[in-house]
């Protein structure tokens, strides 16, 4: 059951990756009129990376339900990447004339640098796992 949830994954992240370049481009030749497109990527990839995190515990306990442990470790985790996402995104930095030009209110940039600054920190953690994970292994 693992590898065929392996397979899966695997799919499935290629086709996220491949949508996302698909849309990138098309964001690079529409210029600054793909705002909106680039805002509705932000809030998919977020909900589908909250949907992943919250998943992969559930998934966890079915497979093993002694792993209770981990899944609250993984849960708390989450807790204090949102908290920290929350406390060290800059809030409201654009000025009001130029937030009301472009019809968006002080609370959506609050969010929008909310979100960046949650999808960047679990980038880096990634980044930061794959290679301390490539790194253990090179001297096992």
């Amino acid at each position: 059951m693992d590898n065929k949830l392996l397979k899966i994954c695997k799919y499935g992240l290629w086709g996220v990756m491949s949508v996302i370049v698909v849309l990138l481009a098309i964001c690079a030749f529409m210029g600054e009129a793909s705002a909106d497109l680039q805002m509705y990527m932000t809030y998919a990839l977020v909900i589908l990376l909250v949907v992943a995190i919250l998943f992969s515990p559930i998934y966890g306990v079915i497979v093993n339900p002694g792993s209770v442990k981990k899944i609250a470790i993984a849960i708390g985790a989450f807790a204090v990447v949102a908290l920290v996402a929350y406390l060290i995104s800059p809030g409201a930095t654009l000025s009001q004339e130029y937030l009301e030009s472009m019809n968006i209110t002080a609370s959506a940039e609050a969010v929008c640098d909310f979100l960046m600054m949650f999808v960047y920190i679990v980038l880096g953690g990634t980044f930061v796992a794959a290679i301390g994970s490539a790194v253990y292994k090179l001297f096992n």
